[in-house]
């Protein structure tokens, strides 16, 4: 992952040699080879996974780049962890403070996985409604079953449970549904990380927290702020509360964004997922070339 962005392009190589010292020691070199087993560990491994991290870190450096070739955003979002390096990146808490919130949310996400097992699931052709019918029936008498987030356009769900609730959630689901599970080591999002959730809240209260260079889009209620009070209460919902992605972008785009510059691999994180106007567009960059043509676009407008 990102590998090639690192030898094609200048300003995204600056970005990750220059990883704060509280990034984990050897995260590029992992991000680019792996092994898979530190990106994606079993639940009962001592070390977390290291793929959140890396995650952040091609973001952020690829955020940086385009900042310091001359394109500056209006507004930041982050779907999930995401969320973490908007915060960095708008400038809300310093991209240090950024890693130490990572490693803890991915060490103490894995313990609460190892203590009470507990799966996401993709859902393909359900219904809204029908995610909604099947949490409800489940999600009862101390079990958690709990919708974490809804695409209309792919038609398309997360639900995050109790490990041993997922075939009965299957079995509760139209036959035409085709059900996938996400690699993550647990139910992310939902209320079984509520303690991990508090645990990086008491981070975030010892953490200075600033106003962001730019409007910050909060995903827990697809809401943007820029109060560094408000947002210090935010940060910790990109733990447990349901990411209200599809809802933060129909925000954005009736507050007048038109431009979307993806920071990840593909572009699905936009116009996959909502229905975009004629007017508006998605920029990658998960290539050197689709990076330059960002970059350029970006210089014109």
């Amino acid at each position: 992952m990102g590998k090639d962005l690192y030898l094609h392009v200048p300003g995204v190589r600056s970005a990750l040699d220059a990883l704060p010292p509280q990034a984990s020691p050897g995260l590029k070199e992992i991000m680019f080879s792996g092994p898979e087993a530190k990106l994606f560990p079993p639940v009962n491994s001592p070390f977390p996974s290291l793929f959140f991290e890396s995650t952040v870190a091609l973001s952020l450096s690829v955020a940086y780049s385009l900042r310091a070739a001359g394109a500056c955003p209006d507004c930041a979002a982050g779907r999930s962890v995401g969320e973490f390096s908007a915060f960095a990146f708008a400038g809300a808490v310093s991209e240090g403070f950024c890693y130490r919130a990572i490693r803890e949310f991915s060490r103490l996400g894995q313990r609460n996985c190892l203590e009470r097992p507990s799966v996401l699931l993709t859902v393909y052709g359900a219904s809204r409604n029908d995610l909604k019918q099947a949490c409800a029936a489940l999600n009862k008498g101390g079990q958690v079953c709990e919708l974490v987030n809804f695409y209309s356009r792919l038609n398309a769900g997360v639900a995050g449970m109790d490990a041993a609730l997922a075939a009965p959630f299957r079995a509760l689901l139209p036959r035409r549904t085709k059900v996938k599970p996400c690699r993550e080591v647990g139910a992310f999002h939902t209320s079984l990380f509520a303690d991990t959730a508090a645990a990086v809240a008491a981070l975030a209260a010892a953490e200075p927290f600033s106003r962001p260079a730019c409007a910050l889009y909060c995903a827990s209620d697809a809401r943007p702020a820029v109060s560094p009070a408000r947002l210090r209460k935010r940060f910790s919902r990109a733990v447990d509360a349901p990411v209200l992605w599809e809802e933060t972008l129909d925000a954005m785009l009736r507050d007048g964004v038109r431009t979307f510059v993806e920071l990840a691999p593909g572009a699905m994180l936009t116009e996959f997922i909502s229905e975009l106007p004629q007017d508006a567009e998605v920029l990658r960059t998960d290539t050197p070339e689709n990076y330059r043509r960002a970059l350029a676009r970006l210089k014109r407008a």
